[in-house]
C-alpha cells in the first residue's frame, strides 16, 4: 500500500494496488454501443469527460478495507467491459481489446480531518467525501486506450468502508448497465461469489455481443432497423430551429423541478391507460413543434434494448439512439382532448421506434448521408430525448433538494453553462425522484435563446399538469 496525496479535498489517499489475473481475454471489433458513444465522445473533445458516469454504494454495515477490496477486484472480473479498451484507428476504424489481468489501483480515503475533527465517523462526512471523489474523478478524461475505464475508491469512517465510488467511462456502459454494476458491487460487498454471479448473468458480454452483431440474425436486425431510419425521415424537416446571425453554438441547460408533475403524469397513465413514457414524449414533441415553427418533431430517443433477453442484464453500452418523428402540431384549442390523441399517437410511433433501435451505426451513418444527397438537402438529426427515471442517475443541479427532503413549493428552473455538445439543438432528460420529477433541456443558445427554452419547460409542464386536472374534473 502507498500513500498519495489526492487533489480531493486534500485528503491523503492510500492506494491498494490489487492483481486481477486468469480473467478472459481477446480482441475484436466493437460492439455498436461501443463504436456510437466513443464517436459521440470524439466529437465532444477535449470536454469528453462530461460523459463520465458514477456508481456510489454505500455500505452498511461498514467493512473492513480487505473485504471492500476484494469486492472491487472480483467486480472487475464479473463484467469484462471494465477491463475493456477501445482503440481508435486512422480512419476511425475501432477495436476493443479485452485485458485477461493486469494491476488496478484502489483508492481508500478516511473522512472527516484526521488533525482536526470533532466526529471523524460523522456519516456527513463519509458523504460528502465520496461526493468529493466522484465530482473530481468525472472531470478527468480517461485515456481509453491505454487504461481500464473505471476508477475506484473506498470512503472508510473509524478506519472501516462505508461507500465505495466508481467513475466509469461512457464506453464501459450504458446508464441501464449503471444499475446492474450496482446491484452486483452490492452482491460482493455481502460475501457474493464472483465467479457465481458471472455465471448467472443473462447479459452479453461485449465480445459476445459483437459476435452476435456479425451473424446473420444480427445483420437482418441491422438491415430492418436502418430501412426504418431511412423510410421515417424521408419527409422530415431540412432544420428545425434557425441560427441568429453570428450566434456560434454555446451550451446551457436549464433544469426544471415541479412539484406537481409526477402525480399529473400518474394520473394520466391511469385515466388514459397510456404509458407514461408515452405521455412525456408527447409533451416534449408538441413543444418543440410549437418552437420551431414545424408540425413534425423529429428526435432521436435513447432505447435501452434491454428487452432482448441477452442484453437484459448487460454491463455495456447496449442503449443506442432510436428516431421518433410525430406530426405532433397542437391547435391552440385543442386543449386536453387534443393533448391525449396525441399521446395516443406518440405511444404507437414509440413502439416503432423502441424495435428499431439496435443497428450499426456507422452503416447507419452511411445511409443517412446517401439520404441527404437523394433528397438534395439534409434532415434534422440534432433533437434528443432520454428518459432516465428509475435509472442510477440524477438531475445536474436540482439533486441537492432530494438530499435535503425539501421539494420546492412551485416549480423552479435552474440554469448552467455546459461544454461543447456532440449534434445538439435541443436535449431532453426526465429524471426520477422522491419530491419531483427533474427534466432538463440542454439548448444551442445560438439558436434558442434563455426565455424561449424556459417557455419551453413550463409549457412542456403545463401540458401535462392542465391534461390532468381536466381528467380528474371529467
Amino acid at each position: 500500500m502507498r500513500t498519495e496525496l489526492s487533489e480531493v479535498a486534500g485528503h491523503n489517499a492510500r492506494v491498494v494496488t490489487v492483481g486481477v489475473a486468469g480473467a478472459p481475454a481477446g480482441e475484436g471489433p466493437v460492439t455498436w454501443g461501443q463504436w456510437a458513444i466513443r464517436r459521440a465522445m470524439l466529437d465532444t473533445e477535449p470536454d469528453d469527460h462530461g460523459t463520465n458516469v458514477k456508481v456510489v454504494v454505500p455500505v452498511d454495515p461498514a467493512l473492513p478495507t480487505a473485504r471492500a477490496v476484494e469486492a472491487v477486484r472480483g467486480l472487475l472480473t464479473v463484467y469484462d467491459s471494465l477491463r475493456t479498451r477501445v482503440h481508435v484507428g486512422d480512419g476511425g476504424a475501432m477495436r476493443q481489446e479485452l485485458d485477461g489481468g493486469g494491476p488496478f489501483d484502489v483508492y481508500v480515503f478516511d473522512s472527516g480531518n484526521p488533525e482536526d475533527a470533532e466526529d471523524p465517523a460523522d456519516p456527513g462526512a463519509a458523504a460528502a467525501l465520496a461526493d468529493s471523489v466522484e465530482r473530481h474523478w468525472r472531470a478527468v478524461r480517461f485515456a481509453y486506450d491505454r487504461e481500464w475505464p473505471v476508477r475506484a475508491a473506498l470512503v472508510r469512517a473509524d478506519g472501516r468502508v462505508v461507500r465505495v465510488v466508481l467513475v466509469l467511462a461512457h464506453v464501459a456502459t450504458d446508464a441501464m448497465g449503471l444499475t446492474v454494476l450496482r446491484d452486483a458491487l452490492a452482491e460482493l460487498l455481502r460475501g457474493a461469489d464472483p465467479a457465481a454471479l458471472r455465471a448467472a448473468s443473462r447479459g452479453h458480454q461485449p465480445l459476445a455481443e459483437a459476435a452476435y452483431q456479425a451473424s446473420e440474425k444480427g445483420r437482418k436486425r441491422d438491415r430492418a432497423a436502418r430501412r426504418h431510419w431511412t423510410e421515417s425521415l424521408r419527409d422530415a424537416p431540412e432544420r428545425l430551429f434557425t441560427r441568429r446571425p453570428g450566434a456560434a453554438p454555446a451550451y446551457r441547460q436549464a433544469v426544471l423541478a415541479s412539484p406537481s408533475l409526477p402525480g399529473a403524469l400518474h394520473t394520466l397513465a391511469g385515466r388514459w391507460r397510456i404509458s407514461s413514457a408515452a405521455v412525456l414524449l408527447a409533451a416534449a414533441s408538441a413543444v418543440v413543434a410549437r418552437q420551431s415553427r414545424h408540425d413534425r418533431a423529429v428526435f432521436q430517443v435513447m432505447v435501452s434494448n434491454r428487452f432482448q433477453p441477452a442484453l437484459r442484464e448487460a454491463v455495456s453500452t447496449v442503449t443506442l439512439e432510436g428516431l421518433f418523428t410525430l406530426d405532433a402540431g397542437l391547435a391552440p384549442d385543442a386543449g386536453p382532448a387534443g393533448f391525449e390523441a396525441l399521446a395516443r399517437r406518440a405511444a404507437q410511433a414509440a413502439m416503432k421506434t423502441y424495435y428499431h433501435a439496435y443497428y450499426d451505426k456507422s452503416a447507419l451513418l452511411d445511409d443517412l448521408r446517401a439520404l441527404d444527397e437523394r433528397r438534395g438537402r439534409p434532415t434534422d438529426r440534432t433533437c434528443w430525448y432520454n428518459d432516465l427515471r428509475d435509472l442510477l442517475t440524477e438531475a445536474r443541479s436540482v439533486d441537492r433538494r432530494e438530499r435535503d427532503g425539501v421539494p420546492p413549493e412551485q416549480s423552479v428552473i435552474e440554469w448552467q453553462t455546459l461544454g461543447r455538445q456532440s449534434e445538439t439543438s435541443v436535449a431532453w432528460h426526465v429524471y426520477s425522484s422522491r419530491h419531483f420529477m427533474p427534466v432538463s433541456l440542454t439548448v444551442d443558445t445560438g439558436l434558442i435563446g434563455e426565455p424561449a427554452a424556459e417557455a419551453m419547460l413550463t409549457g412542456f409542464e403545463a401540458l401535462i399538469v392542465d391534461a390532468a386536472r381536466a381528467a380528474e374534473a371529467a
